[in-house]
């Protein structure tokens, strides 16, 4: 429910192949330099150093599939991944935190007829973190605001504020989410509206043609919301079928082919 949310050089050492050989030192990375012997007969030129590459398999947020043959989708989806990548090695930690949390959600989002996947809303809201508090003022694993929290029973004050309270807290925002959802009709624009309001979301149907999240012109952190979402649902459910993105090799080999002499030339 919070409205704000926070977002290489590889050096390649080139080495002679005989000890007649002389390394050119590659002083700017967007240039390729190349290694001659001594014979002025051949020559070795590294290729382009392997990136690892996210692998797109099929994604869907409570049935609705996330159409991974929109281009500015497939680049949504790399962008948070690319992000992600920098705290993967957290993922542990914070699977120990989902499977503590888990077990108290799970059974009240089936109360309410609420998909699975809205259990990693609150690791996009707040990484469950209980006491997480934005700047903007909202609070708790569901980072509600004070009012909306107040509307949906709960307490909230200073002796008291019941948005910390794993099990009153997720009541009520399943309370809102199903409420969200008769109105909307569409668990990705109940996402969307979890994050923006359901006003903004009652606008965008009412100046669009279509119910698509995916197509809609919506605030950054909005239409960025239900990429992170997913990417929880992902890393969380299935990490290894990521592992090479997530977590490539800490050193990358370069490749080389031999050139004869008189063909090296600098690429730009």
């Amino acid at each position: 429910m919070a409205f704000v949310r926070p977002a290489v050089t590889v050096a390649a050492k080139i080495i002679a192949p005989n000890a007649g050989a002389i390394p050119v030192p590659n002083l700017n990375p967007s240039k390729v330099s190349a290694v001659i012997h001594s014979d002025a007969t051949t020559a070795v030129k590294p290729l382009a150093l392997n990136k690892p590459e996210l692998p797109l398999l099929d994604v869907d947020f409570c049935g609705e599939c996330l159409p991974l043959d929109q281009t500015d989708v497939v680049d949504r989806w790399k962008h948070v991944f690319t992000l992600f990548r920098t705290h993967a090695e957290d993922l542990g930690n914070l699977r120990q935190r989902a499977d503590a949390f888990f077990p108290t959600i799970n059974p009240i989002l089936e109360k309410y007829d609420i998909p699975d996947d809205f259990r990693y809303v609150p690791l996009a809201e707040s990484g469950l973190r209980p006491r997480a508090v934005s700047r903007a003022g909202a609070a708790g694993y569901w980072q509600l605001m004070p009012g909306t929290a107040r509307e949906l029973g709960l307490k909230v004050g200073k002796r008291v504020d019941e948005r910390f309270n794993a099990q009153k807290a997720t009541e009520a925002a399943c309370r809102y989410i199903r409420r969200l959802y008769d109105q909307l009709g569409s668990w990705s624009l109940v996402a969307a509206a979890y994050n923006a309001g359901p006003g903004l979301m009652k606008t965008q149907l009412r100046r669009n043609d279509h119910r698509d999240y995916y197509r809609m012109q919506l605030p950054r952190e909005t239409r960025y919301y239900l990429y992170r979402v997913l990417l929880y649902k992902e890393v969380m459910s299935r990490p290894k079928d990521y592992s090479s993105f997530l977590w490539p090799a800490q050193t990358e080999q370069t490749a080389f082919r031999w050139w004869p002499a008189l063909e090296i030339a600098r690429l730009g």
